[in-house]
This record gives structure tokens, sequence and C-alpha cells, in this order.
């Protein structure tokens, strides 16, 4: 060092106890003014994830307790017709993986 005592910044972190509170504030117009300024409104959860076109939207599956994880990429065509015939038959994709591993199996007998 130079010999010179550097001084520090002080930070004002708004502790101050002698400053008034501040007022409170309108919701509507804290809406009126974040659309005046260009914000959209975030969509509610339904409208969040909008199915695909031609997908329909995937309803929420039941619990199995099955606990091993399998992820693969597949064509599109494939990953539609696996959904398709579990959405008919009314059971999950793992349902589905775990008939058509039968009867590959079956078949090989």
């Amino acid at each position: 060092m130079t010999g010179e005592e550097k001084k520090r910044a002080t930070l004002d972190f708004g502790d101050d106890l002698n400053t008034p509170p501040a007022p409170p504030i309108d919701p509507s117009a804290v809406k009126a003014a974040t659309r005046a300024a260009g914000f959209r409104e975030t969509p509610k959860a339904p409208e969040l994830f909008p199915s695909l076109p031609g997908r329909p939207a995937r309803r929420a599956r039941r619990k199995t307790g099955r606990t091993e994880q399998f992820a693969t990429r597949l064509r599109a065509d494939t990953l539609e017709a696996i959904y398709a015939y579990a959405d008919r038959h009314d059971i999950t994709l793992a349902e589905t993986i775990e008939r058509a591993m039968s009867v590959l199996v079956e078949g090989e007998k």
C-alpha cells in the first residue's frame, strides 16, 4: 500500500429506522403501468403449454409404482403410435412398452 488509507464505500440497505414505510401500492395501477409498458399478463396454466398442432393434450397419468427411468429418442410416427395405443386402451406408457415387450418375447419362442 502507498500509506494512504482507502476509504470504503458505504452501502445503504434501507434499514434506517427513521424512514417512514412506503405507502401501499394499488395493484390496478401496477397492472395499468405494465400494460402501458408493453408487458403481457402471464397466461394461466392450461394456456401455458398448449398442445402441439395435431397432438391432443395429454391427460395426467396415474401413479403405478414403477421406479426405473427409461429415456430414448423416437421417430415422431413411433411416438404417436405409442401415445395412441396408450390412450385407446387407457393405460400408461410404461404398460404399453411392457405389453409390446411381452409380445416380442413370446414371438421369439
